[in-house]
């Protein structure tokens, strides 16, 4: 069996449509989401009806929380989630459907998938802490805890750094596949995985995919931090 284990989403179509494609020439069967498919970018309704195309297993990150907050929020709450984040939960607030945002509220923090033998937890955060971040660079004491969270778990899968990693010891593994969305090593570039049950290995992916729909998208926005995330280190006509 094939996983493809997708993370860091953030309403950003266009990398997921790039990524569903590699997917399907990879013949993938079950699709692991490790949370943060809402935030920064706005066709969070599109993201669930290409993953609705698939046999799923979805969490939810930081992101869902803070769109949670958003919906309830003062005025104040409000301005500094626009300042921080762009105009993105503002657009959620005034035209998600209230099926869809039940859906993402009801979304579990963790969850455990039992598929041919193997034992996944999968978590946005930590096994440890649901905003912890776990970077390549941590201490071995750290990203072990992270291995040992939870009993007769053989993969632990984590999102929220958009940095990619690869961790093991012993029999068991720690992985971070880093963001379709949001790439903070290459811009224009989505970051996932395969995991194969056949053989126990698992298999970074990086997919190219055009930005230039989405920077049309941020127009009028005036969010510059986003705009240079989506160009960092890259050159779109080179690739």
């Amino acid at each position: 069996m094939k996983i493809a284990i997708l993370s860091d989403i953030h309403g950003n179509i266009y990398a997921l449509k790039a990524v569903v494609n590699a997917m399907k020439s990879q013949n993938i069967d079950v699709v692991f989401v490790l949370g943060d498919q809402m935030g920064y970018y706005y066709d969070v309704d599109k993201v669930y009806k290409e993953l609705d195309q698939w046999n799923h297993y979805i969490i939810s990150g930081n992101h869902e929380r803070v769109f949670y907050e958003y919906l309830n929020g003062n005025s104040k709450y409000k301005e500094k989630i626009d300042t921080k984040y762009g105009l993105c939960f503002k657009y959620y607030k005034k035209n998600l459907d209230k099926e869809l945002i039940k859906r993402i509220q009801d979304l579990e923090e963790q969850k455990v998938v039992e598929l041919d033998h193997y034992r996944f937890l999968l978590c946005h955060g930590s096994p440890l802490d649901k905003d912890q971040y776990i970077y390549p660079d941590y201490d071995k004491e750290v990203l072990d805890q992270c291995i040992y969270a939870v009993n007769n778990i053989d993969v632990v899968f984590v999102g929220h750094t958009h940095y990619p990693m690869q961790y093991s010891n012993k029999n068991k593994q720690l992985i971070n596949v880093g963001s379709i969305g949001q790439s903070r090593t290459v811009g224009g570039i989505a970051n996932w995985g395969i995991f194969n049950t056949k053989n126990g290995i698992f298999a970074a992916q990086s997919t190219p995919y055009d930005t230039s729909k989405l920077i049309e998208d941020l127009k009028g926005t005036s969010n510059n931090y986003l705009l240079n995330i989506l160009s960092r280190n890259n050159n779109l006509n080179e690739l």
